[in-house]
């Protein structure tokens, strides 16, 4: 079964996919845009699990977690006054509004999750490889390097644990401890980064006239995909332009459900574009369930 919705489909498909996501969530602070991409975002990491750490998915709740508290502390605009700490209101719209930008902070952070699951290192050379040499180069390096990291550490830290120098108690030793090991990672990253990048440098990486050895055929799925993607793009920006999406959080919050009730149409396509990569994968993991079973 593939680990993506998005397998079969072109990579400039999937590329426009999340590019009109991100645009969603990002240019609007209306609380069921971000509650429903948040919601399929979230849905979706969860899917491409399949078994393996669920700390992708936890550090971005800490980060929502920690926006909605920290907000209040420092924001005190707002006409409902729930207490006062160190003399300083603590408002329920202070508290609503950094809830829902720790919701969309931590949507970002799983639609760049779900896009690195989705699209390979040679798909993204394949797309912009060739016009953007440079930028594709930096964007890979920074998915690659990433888990290579993680690893590292890993790695670096067992074997600091088997000379017992984690054992040591002292807070100065612990922190020159921490001090080597990130100075041993730092100087790691950057060695690989200039071995890569001499690599592809050697290999002729960034001619023009250089072709690509993959091929994505277009189908014509891809062309309805697309067309969908772009029509949903150019309503979003017009219902933004006549303030469809628009919602107050200051003095007083507005009312979504009269929003939503309003412009529906607008809303509704929004959840359909969210919904269609868990719509495929729902359905791809019931027919692989019903071959499995077949067997």
């Amino acid at each position: 079964m593939n680990m993506s919705f998005f397998r079969q489909n072109h990579p400039l498909v999937i590329s426009c996919y999340y590019i009109v996501v991100l645009l969603m969530v990002m240019s609007s602070t209306n609380p069921v845009i971000i509650g429903s991409c948040f919601l399929g975002s979230l849905l979706l990491q969860l899917f491409n699990l399949n078994g393996k750490s669920k700390k992708s998915v936890v550090y971005p709740l800490l980060f929502w977690v920690i926006i909605t508290i920290t907000n209040p502390l420092f924001v005190h605009r707002g006409a409902t006054v729930l207490f006062f700490l160190l003399n300083k209101p603590i408002t329920k719209e202070a508290f609503i509004y950094g809830f829902f930008m720790g919701m969309m902070i931590a949507t970002v952070i799983y639609l760049f999750q779900n896009f690195q699951t989705s699209v390979n290192s040679e798909q993204l050379f394949y797309l912009f490889g060739k016009h953007l040499p440079k930028s594709t180069l930096i964007l890979t390096l920074v998915f690659r390097f990433m888990p290579l990291f993680q690893r590292y550490f890993q790695e670096l830290n067992q074997v600091q644990k088997t000379v017992q120098r984690t054992q040591k108690r002292r807070f100065k030793e612990r922190a020159v401890y921490g001090l080597d090991l990130f100075g041993n990672l730092f100087s790691w990253s950057l060695e690989n980064a200039m071995d890569t990048a001499d690599s592809m440098k050697a290999r002729g990486y960034g001619v023009k006239t250089r072709s690509s050895c993959l091929s994505y055929s277009w189908r014509k799925m891809d062309t309805l995909c697309l067309l969908l993607l772009i029509f949903s793009g150019i309503l979003f920006i017009v219902g933004m332009i006549h303030n469809h999406y628009q919602f107050n959080y200051y003095p007083y919050y507005d009312n979504s459900y009269v929003l939503v009730k309003q412009n529906w149409p607008y809303y509704l396509l929004i959840f359909i574009i969210v919904c269609i990569p868990l719509i495929k994968r729902s359905r791809e993991m019931i027919v692989w369930s019903i071959l499995k079973s077949r067997i």
